[in-house]
């Protein structure tokens, strides 16, 4: 997948930037990745599907901050199991996901942060 990476806590997390609509195809390679879907707001539904290096270790974290344009949802795809989210018109969500040995399970229910 990537290049040879330090993971964290050794080395910084890593940040994926979703697109404002469609699949969003998310290679995870360390133990923490914030994906970011705040930069760039929902326009449009998201469905997020995950790429897993080989390595992938067990407890590995992924932490979703998602902001949208109006009442856009966010589903789990490939190797992500967990409750689809809906957007509020220019709020921002947060959820976090863990791997299990087979793929990142969505911990507990998305929150609004503003």
């Amino acid at each position: 997948m990537d290049k040879e990476i330090i993971k964290f806590p050794f080395g910084p997390a890593s940040v994926k930037q979703l697109t404002a609509d469609g699949a969003q195809a998310i290679a995870v390679v360390n133990t923490l990745t914030i994906v970011d879907g705040v930069t760039t707001e929902a326009t449009g539904n998201r469905t997020i599907n995950l790429t897993l290096d080989d390595e992938i270790e067990t407890g590995s974290r992924l932490v979703f901050k998602l902001k949208t344009n109006d009442t856009e949802t966010t589903a789990f795809g490939t190797n992500i199991t967990g409750a689809t989210i809906t957007g509020v018109a220019g709020k921002t969500k947060t959820v976090e996901a863990v791997y299990d040995g087979s793929g990142f399970v969505v911990v507990g229910t998305a929150g609004q942060i503003d």
